[in-house]
Formats: structure tokens, sequence, C-alpha cells
């Protein structure tokens, strides 16, 4: 296939016309960014691409090269993440492809009552990631400094209660302090997701906690104040508390 396709980033709603100044390179083998008028102040940030790379025969190829998918991903995710000043970004899944601008715009405009309810429901908010991993290793490796070479029958069976209570009390409490620092967090959001089907143990450690919040860009420096509040108080060494962001709102469209 050799025809030219057009492949959309995202949708930015916004007053003014975005300025495309400095806008990141994006996909491999793409060519002319360009803004494309869906109306009602929203914009379709889009660019052409080669039917021969990203044709469905070549698509299909590509989806099975983990390392080919990662770097466009990296390189889709940076043309999305430069629009985020905007009031309201709409992030369109990785390979969102149409056989020309027209198409594009119909079917943005098809489809314009919905994206209006996301755009509104999103407007001036961005995603926060939060995780709570307890380094279990990292829990049972201070047990057995703590019981050195134990010297007697008495010391031994000290080591193996302590190593027991690893798994049988403080992996208990991880999880109930991870449960309670979502429905804080999730107190101080506009809304949250929990993904717990991400929450499994990985080697030498457990992923307690995996979730995503929505939050105004106003508030964002007190909702990084409250998440410092809230793990002050989780009391239990080994748990490592993760923050990223800020993010388009991919768990909330």
């Amino acid at each position: 296939m050799n025809a030219t396709l057009t492949y959309v980033y995202c949708l930015v709603r916004t007053a003014r016309r975005p300025a495309l100044r400095d806008v990141p390179a994006g996909l491999s083998g793409s060519r002319d960014l360009r803004l494309l008028d869906a109306g009602d102040g929203t914009w379709l940030v889009a660019a052409s691409v080669p039917g021969r790379e990203y044709g469905e025969a070549s698509l299909q190829r590509g989806l099975q090269d983990l390392d080919w998918v990662g770097r466009r991903a990296m390189e889709h995710e940076a043309v999305v993440e430069h629009f985020l000043p905007a009031p309201a970004v709409l992030p369109m899944q990785l390979f969102t492809l149409f056989t020309s601008d027209e198409r594009a715009v119909s079917h943005v405009a098809r489809d314009k009552k919905r994206i209006a309810r996301i755009m509104a429901r999103i407007e001036r908010q961005l995603e926060w990631g939060l995780r709570l991993t307890w380094d279990e290793k990292g829990v049972r490796e201070t047990v057995e400094r703590a019981h050195d070479r134990p010297a007697s029958g008495a010391a031994f069976l000290a080591r193996k209660r302590d190593l027991l209570d690893v798994n049988r009390v403080q992996l208990t409490e991880a999880r109930a302090a991870a449960d309670r620092l979502y429905r804080a967090m999730a107190r101080e959001a506009t809304d949250a997701r929990r993904r717990t089907a991400t929450e499994q143990a990985a080697p030498g450690s457990r992923l307690l906690l995996d979730a995503a919040f929505l939050v105004p860009t106003r508030k964002a420096g007190a909702f990084r104040a409250a998440l410092r509040r809230n793990t002050k108080t989780l009391g239990r060494s080994g748990l490592v508390v993760s923050l990223t962001g800020p993010w388009p709102p991919y768990n909330f469209i």
C-alpha cells in the first residue's frame, strides 16, 4: 500500500488555534504535522504517514515487534503531552488512522455529542498515577539480618516466627494501608480508578496499589501535598510510594 494515511494523535479543545511551534516530530516516517478544524473550538492534531509502513498488513507485522510498537508509543505520547496546557486534550489510541483528513474530521463530527461530554468532563483536569509497592524481599532481608546466625533453639524459633510474621501480619497490614491510601486520595480527586488487574506480585515485591486519579490542574499542588500527608501515616517499613504525572486522562475517557 503506497497511499498516504492520516494519523490522529489527539483532539484539543481551546478557544484559540493551538500553536504547532516546538511540537515533537511524532511517529517515525510521519510528516506534515497539522491541525484539522472540527468546529466548536475542537482541533484534530494529525500528520501524514506512509501506507506502506502503516497500512493494515504492515501494521499487523509491526504489532508483533514490541520494540517497534514501544518506540512509536513514546513518539505518539510525546506529541499528545505537548498539548497538555490546553483546556482539554482527548488522546487518541495508538495507531488511529484514516484514509484522509476528511474521513478523520467526519468521524469526529459523527461522534460529536459523546466527544463533547468527554471534553466537558476532563476540561482543565489531568491524570496522576499512584503506585504503592511492598518490598517483601527487603523486609525479609531485614528480618534475616536481625537474626543473623541464631545461636540457640530459641533464637532459631524467633527467626522463624518473624519471617512468618512478614506474610501473615505485615502483608495484611500493608494491604490495608494501600486501601486506606486509595480512599484518602480518591477524596482529593474528581474521579479515581483502581487497576486491580495489575495489583499482583512481582519478583521480590508486591504491587498493592495501582491507581489513576483525575485531578483539576489548579489542585495539583494540593493533591501532591495530600499524598505527602497520607504517606507519613503509613507506618510500615518496606512500603514504597510512586507518583507519576501529570498525564493525559487516558483512564477517564
